[in-house]
């Protein structure tokens, strides 16, 4: 007899009323023991935001060193409203406590009083840290107390985005006042680096002035000694001079009055003399006129004509010579009338040289004042081009100093921050949160239920293994009495247990996957690796009924156990104590597990070889032990016949 044939043998054994539905629950075990699990657990932190939750906010507004309000409690209420991670429930302290202690809370949130007065000096030179207080009760869940751990995490982000946001309010006031005193101060470095050129430019002129003074005192100097040399002998001139007028000028001057005098005497004696041989030659004239008149025949007589002509020629003269006679006496009278005032002016003119001799002295002693002022201004003049000078060297290091002052507050203005409300907002807002962690899984599971997939479905399918041999018989007697071969009848045994397993197998994934949203991203091969679990787990539990009897059951139990703790599904390896990391690579859950961690989430195809490797080799393993616990059994002893425990 075949093994297929012992293996439908036993499932027909399931006859009857209630007796047919033993294969249908045989196979909705791994329904019951996986997706009720994973249901119940498919997603805790997504449905966080129904866990209530009390929030105290006894926080009382602020206002920062510059000024800048703070309300960090009122902008923390409204993050924790916005985020929906708990079923936020705002009430007093009152209400709050007494709803933890009866279990209408799962926690209490209390936000002090002072939380944003301590925020508010993040400015100061003493800046404190506030917090918040979260007050758990354990007695009404423990689970919720850790899931405020996780959540904790994100209020203390959220606390401290409000905490940055108020110091940088703070900061930015500050950098306020600061970038206006540098505006000032940079307003003022320009001013003064302008100042320091204008200086410098007017102490280049000042030295070229001076310069130039200091070489026209000199020439002032030179020009008033020669001055005071010219003045002196003009002082001696005119102190000859005045000696020679003083001397000779009155008698020259009497001397000249007197020739004036003879020459106007003489002139006016010659110009009688003309005017009476004038008088004469004109009676002459007139006579000889007469005498033609008289005498007509005169009047063609040559020597009459000649001697007339004479006459008037004569006459002529006369007139002329009285004529210039009377210009010399008129000029003779003038010159005497001149030689007068001249000896008149001698007197004045004497004294006159005795006043400026005077002046010139007093210009001599001004011209000698002057070249001494001239030289002592010189010298100074040259202390005063050394100072203009060093002048002008400061005020070049003085602008050279003033620009890199300008620059330099330039730059450190440049790189403050603008501080109007938009950026204030934007920088708060930024320096908030100053950090964004991007995260990224090469593999991602997604939901919790379906990182804690392959894990429930191990338990599933190993209690489904433990379970089925409760109703099912590990062996066919009438196979093991008769003369069937060990391996069939180990084989029909595994058949009915692997069949009924692979059903379940089925159903648990098309369950998880339609009702929960498995979407593993390889449907096949998680398929596949679930049939060859529950192929190879049903052996071993065959195995262990068939060769221990109820013990064997008990020891699966065992098995269970070791492998809810050693098989890595829920925290990692490390983590566990060395007696479990050791237990890990023996049990076959292990496998299992990592083998659908690849096939649901992805992951290195190698790991998914060396599991179905290890999986098959434990089903391989437990039959071939199977078939020899079966050659075992047809050997019967007193042990068999009254077992210490049967079930």
């Amino acid at each position: 007899m075949t093994a297929l044939r012992l293996a439908a043998l036993e499932l027909r054994r399931f006859r009857g009323p209630l007796r047919r539905f033993v294969p249908l629950l045989l196979c909705l075990i791994p329904l019951l023991y996986g997706a009720m699990y994973l249901w119940a657990n498919w997603d805790p932190y997504g449905r966080t935001s129904r866990i209530p939750v009390a929030v105290v906010d006894e926080d009382r507004p602020a206002h920062s060193i510059t000024g800048e309000p703070v309300d960090a409690g009122a902008q923390l209420v409204q993050q924790l409203k916005a985020s929906g991670d708990f079923g936020w429930r705002f009430v007093d302290a009152d209400a709050a406590h007494a709803g933890l202690r009866s279990g209408r809370y799962f926690f209490v949130l209390h936000i002090p009083g002072d939380f944003s007065a301590r925020l508010a000096t993040g400015g100061t030179d003493r800046p404190e840290k506030a917090g918040i207080t979260i007050e758990l009760n354990d007695a009404n869940n423990y689970i919720a107390g850790i899931m405020t751990e996780v959540v904790q995490s994100r209020l203390q982000a959220q606390v401290d985005s409000a905490a940055h946001a108020a110091y940088v309010r703070a900061l930015y006031g500050e950098l306020g006042g600061i970038r206006d005193r540098l505006a000032t101060a940079s307003d003022g470095a320009h001013r003064l680096q302008d100042a320091t050129d204008t200086a410098g430019r007017g102490a280049a002129a000042l030295t070229s002035g001076t310069t130039a003074l200091h070489t026209g005192s000199a020439q002032v100097a030179a020009g008033s000694d020669s001055i005071s040399a010219a003045v002196t002998q003009l002082d001696r001139a005119t102190e000859l001079l005045d000696r020679k007028a003083a001397a000779d000028l009155p008698a020259a001057a009497a001397a000249l009055v007197r020739t004036a005098e003879l020459a106007a005497d003489g002139t006016h004696t010659v110009h009688d003399t003309t005017t009476r041989i004038k008088t004469a030659t004109g009676e002459q004239t007139t006579r000889l006129t007469a005498l033609a008149d008289h005498h007509p025949g005169l009047a063609d007589d040559p020597a009459y004509q000649a001697l007339l002509q004479q006459a008037r020629q004569l006459d002529d003269t006369a007139g002329r010579l009285d004529a210039a006679a009377t210009a010399a006496d008129t000029e003779a009278r003038q010159n005497l009338d001149h030689a007068h005032r001249l000896q008149d002016g001698v007197t004045g003119l004497q004294q006159h040289i005795q006043d400026a001799r005077t002046p010139l002295r007093l210009v001599d002693t001004g011209t000698r004042d002057i070249a001494d002022g001239a030289r002592t201004a010189t010298d100074g003049l040259t202390a005063l081009q050394q100072a203009a000078q060093s002048l002008q060297t400061a005020t070049g290091q003085a602008h050279a100093a003033a620009g890199t002052l300008t620059a330099t507050t330039d730059e450190a203005l440049r790189k403050i921050p603008p501080t109007d409300p938009d950026h204030v907002a934007r920088a708060a807002e930024v320096l908030g949160t100053p950090v964004h962690i991007d995260r990224t899984d090469l593999h991602p599971a997604g939901v919790y239920g379906r990182g804690l997939a392959p894990f429930f479905f191990g338990i599933a399918l190993w209690v489904f293994g433990l379970f089925a041999y409760l109703l099912l018989r590990p062996l066919n007697p009438r196979a093991l009495a008769g003369r069937t071969p060990a391996r069939t009848v180990a084989l029909a045994g595994w058949l009915p247990g692997a069949a009924l397993g692979c059903a379940g197998a089925v159903v648990l994934y098309a369950v998880v996957d339609l009702a929960l949203g498995l979407h593993p991203r390889h449907p096949v091969l998680t398929l596949a690796l679930l049939l060859l679990a529950a192929g190879s787990f049903v052996a071993v539990d065959h195995f262990l009924r068939t060769a221990l009897g109820a013990p064997g059951d008990v020891l699966s139990l065992v098995l269970l156990i070791l492998q809810l703790t050693a098989s890595g599904g829920l925290y990692p390896m490390p983590t566990a104590p060395g007696f479990f990391q050791a237990l890990n690579p023996l049990l076959p859950m292990t496998y299992l597990v990592d083998g659908l961690r690849v096939t649901i989430s992805g992951g290195e195809p190698a790991h998914l070889v060396r599991d179905v490797l290890v999986l098959a080799a434990f089903a391989a393993a437990a039959l071939t032990a199977t078939t020899l616990t079966v050659r075992r059994h047809r050997t019967w002893t007193v042990a068999r016949l009254h077992p210490d425990i049967a079930l």
